[in-house]
């Protein structure tokens, strides 16, 4: 292509979506929901997302905290950000987050429940300031199908208005220049929203908006662990059951860490909620959530039959929420869970088997590792026990 070609070409390109936001009223991102793909300055961040209903319609992925997040990928000084929001499922928060352009970690924050009407403006941890909710407000009417919100960002000024009842909160940490900003709902597994009508503009006499951020790279699915065909355990009398974790304490195991507390916990008690357990109790590392990390170790044992069974449920990360089978100071088996909640959000748990008669004779121990830290870094684990009977 000759020099004068790609010039004029370059020049449509770049020249093309401000001809197009000029005609649109001059918004930096004007986006109606009605029809894919989003516009180059959004992306869809995490989640599962389809168009519908004339909005953007937005649901949680397993694997995360929060949810179904649409991202700005344009980076802002003095902004208003307006929107309308159906909320499908109750019981969930919305969270709007902005980030400073210089570092990583959040700027500012605003929080809304719509079950509760219950809004508020918060100032997040920095290295200088401790966190802090700087105003809150509430809507009075709940019955409202598609909610209204506007914010605005002006130097150290943050508003927010949900229909029509307005907060403000000014503070010396929001005075500077903004990154990107993420919508995003969740706190609960099930989170959908619809959005639509979102559009951004610049204030008057703001900076002009620096240049487009990369996207974010696709996440994997490696968390997203298909679920293996369920399998039932019937006992034998020649079982031998490991642990039965039905005791106030571990008894003969040991732990490492703060993620196992002090012994096996009451189905009832957890507050991830797994769907089963044998007995009353089991050990669970959501304790008393997703941040203690530890280990869950087993007395010495030697294996005298072909399989050995256990109930797992939790994380899906490999090696880092995970149940391990050690002989001579070697994993040599492993099994995560399954990082899933059923229809009634309780938390998936299922039997699975190792095949350890080339080990017949070996001494060997459990551990279960909780060494994640984030979304679904937790284990549980119930009534290891060996069979030379297969699962059916």
């Amino acid at each position: 292509m000759k020099t004068h070609h790609l010039i004029a070409y370059l020049a449509t390109i770049l020249v093309a979506p401000l001809l197009t936001l000029a005609a649109s009223g001059d918004y930096l991102i004007d986006e109606d929901g009605a029809a894919g793909p989003l516009p180059a300055s959004l992306e869809f961040h995490h989640g599962a997302w389809k168009f519908g209903e004339g909005a953007m319609i937005g649901e949680q992925v397993p694997t995360e905290n929060h949810m179904a997040t649409i991202k700005a990928l344009m980076a802002f000084d003095q902004m208003k950000v307006a929107w309308k929001m159906k909320f499908s499922v109750p019981k969930q928060r919305f969270l709007f987050v902005a980030w400073p352009a210089e570092s990583s970690g959040h700027a500012m924050d605003f929080n809304y429940v719509p079950d509760t009407g219950e809004m508020s403006l918060v100032r997040p941890k920095s290295k200088e300031k401790d966190s802090a909710v700087l105003a809150k407000g509430k809507i009075a009417r709940l019955d409202i199908e598609w909610h209204e919100l506007t914010c605005i960002h002006d130097g150290a000024n943050f508003t927010l208005t949900i229909d029509g009842v307005t907060i403000t909160a000014a503070d010396e940490s929001f005075n500077r220049p903004m990154g990107p900003f993420y919508l995003n709902g969740g706190g609960f597994n099930g989170a959908k929203f619809l959005v639509k009508d979102l559009k951004v503009s610049a204030l008057p006499g703001s900076p002009t908006t620096r240049k487009l951020l990369p996207p974010t790279p696709p996440k994997t699915a490696t968390a997203l662990k298909p679920l293996p065909p369920s399998r039932t355990y019937h006992a034998a009398p020649e079982d031998r059951v490991l642990a039965e974790f039905e005791g106030e304490g571990f008894g003969d195991w040991t732990t490492s860490g703060d993620a196992y507390g002090s012994g096996p916990q009451e189905l009832k008690d957890c507050k991830n909620r797994p769907a089963r357990a044998i007995g009353a109790r089991l050990a669970n590392s959501f304790r008393p959530n997703d941040k203690p990390t530890g280990t869950l170790t087993s007395p010495a044992f030697t294996i005298d039959r072909k399989h050995l069974h256990f109930l797992i449920g939790g994380g899906p990360h490999e090696g880092q929420t995970c149940l391990n089978l050690i002989i001579e100071g070697k994993a040599v088996r492993s099994a995560t869970g399954c990082g899933r909640k059923d229809d009634k959000q309780a938390e998936i748990m299922l039997w699975e088997s190792w095949d350890v008669s080339e080990f017949q004779g070996k001494s060997a121990t459990l551990q279960a590792v909780d060494s994640h830290s984030g979304g679904w870094g937790h284990i549980q684990v119930d009534q290891p026990v060996l069979s030379n009977a297969a699962l059916e």
